[in-house]
């Protein structure tokens, strides 16, 4: 109650020092009934008038205290509907929190059984998973060990094929160079044949030539006085592409001096010698031997 009092007086202060002056207005008139005797004299006033404001003065009072009273009373009502609202209220969310913290406690209990099946699941998970890693490994270090073997018998094999196919290099080299041998003998034979052919054709034009050259030189020859049957001269003689003789030089002569000049001078008169038959016997240098006829 003094709680709601204060309350009251805190929400409606006027209200409160309104009834308060009521009262101490109250107060002095009963006092000043009571005291009446001894009071000083008032002004003429008929009494019955001055008793009558007072009646009425307290009535008005009676009126406002039942009415503040009233008005206290149904703020206290209010309050308390209020209370008793706010509480039920409370009680209300109290009543939820309960039933909301049970339905959490049941949830996390639940969650907490959700939770430990999963954390077995995933410890039989990870279990079966390392066993299957286990299992990889064993397999991947066999397939290893396999393709390591297989390496080594295709490296083998390759090693071999390729061995087989030195030799079979080898053996077709040996063969290609057996044959080629066979040809390039063959060929050297037929060279050489050819090369004999054309050595005892050369030797054959170059005698002509040579003969040719003798006869002309004999031509321009003028036998000394005293000659005698079977001289000769071997002579070395220098010419030019165009026959010309550029040198002679007298090896051996089995003459005389005159016969030796003679022939000295037959050879130079012989310039320019005649053209050989054949390009191939031509030489700027070339030795006769002189034997004329006589």
């Amino acid at each position: 109650m003094d709680h709601g009092l204060l309350h009251d007086i805190k929400q409606h202060p006027k209200a409160m020092w309104l009834s308060i002056a009521l009262h101490l207005l109250l107060l002095i008139i009963v006092t000043v009934s009571l005291n009446d005797s001894s009071a000083p004299q008032l002004p003429n006033v008929p009494k019955v008038k001055t008793v009558q404001a007072v009646v009425v003065d307290a009535r008005v009072v009676d009126a406002e205290l039942n009415k503040l009273k009233k008005a206290e009373q149904n703020k206290r009502n209010k309050e308390e509907n209020r209370k008793k609202r706010l509480q039920k209220d409370a009680k209300k969310a109290k009543d939820a929190r309960r039933k909301e913290e049970k339905r959490l406690a049941d949830l996390k209990r639940k969650q907490k059984k959700k939770d430990k099946q999963a954390k077995v699941k995933q410890a039989k998970l990870e279990k079966e998973r390392k066993k299957k890693q286990q299992e990889l490994a064993k397999l991947e270090k066999k397939r290893q060990a396999e393709q390591q073997k297989l390496a080594a018998i295709e490296s083998k094999r390759k090693a071999e094929e390729q061995a087989d196919r030195k030799k079979q290099q080898a053996k077709q080299a040996e063969i290609r160079r057996q044959q080629e041998l066979v040809e390039l003998k063959r060929q050297m034979e037929e060279d050489e044949r050819e090369q004999a052919k054309l050595n005892s054709r050369l030797q054959k034009v170059r005698a002509q030539y040579v003969k040719l050259i003798e006869q002309k030189i004999e031509r321009n020859w003028t036998p000394p006085v005293s000659m005698t049957k079977g001289w000769s001269c071997v002579v070395n003689v220098q010419q030019n592409v165009l026959g010309d003789v550029t040198d002679v030089r007298m090896v051996n002569c089995s003459g005389s001096g005159a016969f030796k000049n003679t022939v000295e001078r037959a050879v130079r008169k012989a310039s320019p010698l005649p053209a050989p038959p054949d390009p191939k016997v031509f030489e700027k240098k070339i030795q006769i031997t002189f034997r004329p006829k006589v």
